[in-house]
């Protein structure tokens, strides 16, 4: 233990800034005496802050855990490790953690134990379900563009022929023939409208940036959705924590509560409530919109964003797929929440433009000599 002692003290004494390091750093001897070197690694390993921890890795882990057998087959592998990711549980919580070790050895070769340096990358399944989903909604933008200019060409003519139509048979008033052609025209808005969805979809919307009263555009969109909501029998009511100000595509951030609050009526068949909120919370201006109607079952919840997938007769499936759309554009993100009755969906965004910019910066670690 003296030595393990002593070997910690001179490491800090190369590395006075250890506690500046976004990892944490252990030393773990041959005998399996482990040293925690910052704070850091206290948080990863369950054990109360302090400098210059010493004990036996049975006692702080538990022989039976595989983080036990983990650290201790790196031990005794002798074998350095580099950018292992780890899934790390210690307290009841789950992490994964980036992994790298440094043999501690004498000039002859004799390794006395190893350095672990370990990088907390939260909850990497979550991530890896976020880039699965950004690929997804690429390949499907991609398809979605295509479809929509070879569907936009035709309409167009179509439409053009029929305005012609129209004038000539007012002309010649045959009115019955008038309404045919209107109603024609009718269905042609709603595939246009459709195309220009998927457009919306397929690729990012230039952006038109202004500074506007968060509070203006959400009753606007109420007072648009008024009259459904009444049909629906549905109480509205409204909640805003301040003069709120919100720096986006003001057009986008509309539509974007727009097929919120439909969402919201149209899931409450019998009647309900509807309550939109809206704060700002840490340079974010949080809204949420929550209804009573039925909820959405917790396995549903990473299918709803996906392009075309609906529960309705007549959905097409791109609404909560263009929400998410509009969202990510703006720097960031959407969520929803239900516990068997009612749904809330939580829309977070940047209060200003600079805000949504998260420079990701990636270092290859056969570059790096050191840790």
């Amino acid at each position: 233990m003296k030595q393990l002692v002593k070997q910690s003290q001179q490491y800090r004494e190369h590395v006075p800034d250890i506690e500046l390091l976004n990892a944490g750093v252990l030393y773990i001897s041959k005998d399996l005496e482990i040293g925690i070197l910052n704070d850091i690694a206290s948080d990863l390993l369950g054990a109360p802050r302090g400098v210059m921890q010493h004990q036996n890795l049975r006692d702080l882990l538990g022989e039976d855990t595989e983080e036990y057998e983990l650290i201790a087959h790196m031990v005794h592998s002798e074998a350095e490790y580099r950018d292992a990711v780890v899934k790390w549980e210690v307290g009841g919580i789950v992490r994964h953690v980036l992994v790298d070790t440094y043999l501690h050895q004498s000039s002859d070769g004799r390794v006395y134990g190893i350095y672990m340096v370990m990088k907390d990358m939260g909850n990497f399944a979550l991530l890896d379900q976020t880039t699965q989903r950004v690929e997804k909604m690429a390949t499907v933008g991609k398809l979605a563009a295509g479809i929509a200019h070879e569907i936009r060409n035709p309409l167009t003519t179509v439409k053009g022929f029929l305005q012609v139509l129209e004038q000539r048979l007012q002309n010649g008033v045959m009115s019955e023939e008038v309404q045919y052609v209107q109603m024609m025209m009718g269905e042609i808005e709603r595939v246009n409208s459709l195309v220009a969805e998927l457009l919306l979809l397929s690729r990012p919307h230039e952006m038109t940036w202004s500074t506007f009263a968060v509070a203006d555009v959400i009753h606007d969109v109420c007072r648009a959705m008024e009259d459904a909501a009444r049909q629906a029998g549905i109480q509205t009511s409204f909640h805003i924590d301040g003069e709120i100000l919100l720096q986006a595509d003001r057009k986008m951030i509309q539509q974007l509560l727009l097929h919120l609050i439909r969402n919201a009526i149209e899931a409450m068949e019998g009647g309900g409530s509807l309550h939109v909120e809206a704060r700002e919370v840490q340079k974010c201006v949080e809204i949420k919109i929550s209804d009573t109607g039925p909820g959405i079952p917790y396995y549903l919840f990473d299918r709803i964003f996906d392009a075309f997938y609906t529960t309705k007769e007549k959905g097409t499936g791109l609404g909560l797929a263009i929400c998410q759309r509009i969202v990510t554009d703006h720097g960031g993100h959407i969520r929803v929440s239900s516990k068997g009755f009612g749904t809330i969906f939580t829309v977070s965004l940047p209060v200003r433009r600079e805000a949504s910019i998260h420079p990701l910066v990636h270092s290859n670690s056969k570059d790096q000599d050191s840790p």
